[in-house]
């Protein structure tokens, strides 16, 4: 594997981190992603194994990520969104696997809730959060089971 994979991945606007064992990324900016991404996404496939340990090993946080402190999520949240997180909280996972929007199928609801959590205790400094993507899907988590 090439070195700077995961950085170029992440500044051309993709979020990826892992599930378990599985590696998931998702495109964050608006629009869709430049072509060159295929290869890029490919090569990722290609060293699957690599590339888990390296997440795991977190080697793909910055420094001044590294330094940020980790916040209690409650203390720091906007008051707008911290409704939102409290209601969540106190939630219980679907048994059934569900859409969350059209394109998206949530299909192991357990791991999908523990994901939140981890994001929300992480604090509105975690990438998720700063990129508005925790939130969205608390909003739209939201009007699903409502």
């Amino acid at each position: 594997m090439r070195s700077g994979l995961l950085s170029e991945l992440e500044n051309i606007g993709y979020e990826i981190h892992l599930e378990g064992d599985n590696i998931r990324y998702r495109y964050q900016k608006p629009g869709n992603p430049p072509d060159k991404v295929k290869l890029l996404i490919d090569e990722l496939k290609k060293y699957k194994a690599e590339i888990v340990k390296i997440l795991k090993m977190g080697s793909t946080i910055t420094p001044a990520e590294k330094s940020l402190p980790q916040s209690n999520a409650k203390d720091s949240w906007p008051p707008d969104f911290e409704a939102l997180i409290n209601w969540f909280m106190i939630q219980e996972a679907p048994i059934e696997p569900f859409l969350l929007e059209p394109h998206i199928r949530v299909v192991d609801p357990a791991k999908f809730y523990e994901s939140l959590q981890r994001e929300i205790k992480t604090g509105p400094r975690g990438p998720r959060a700063r990129m508005g993507t925790l939130q969205w899907d608390l909003q739209k988590l939201k009007a699903y089971l409502n």
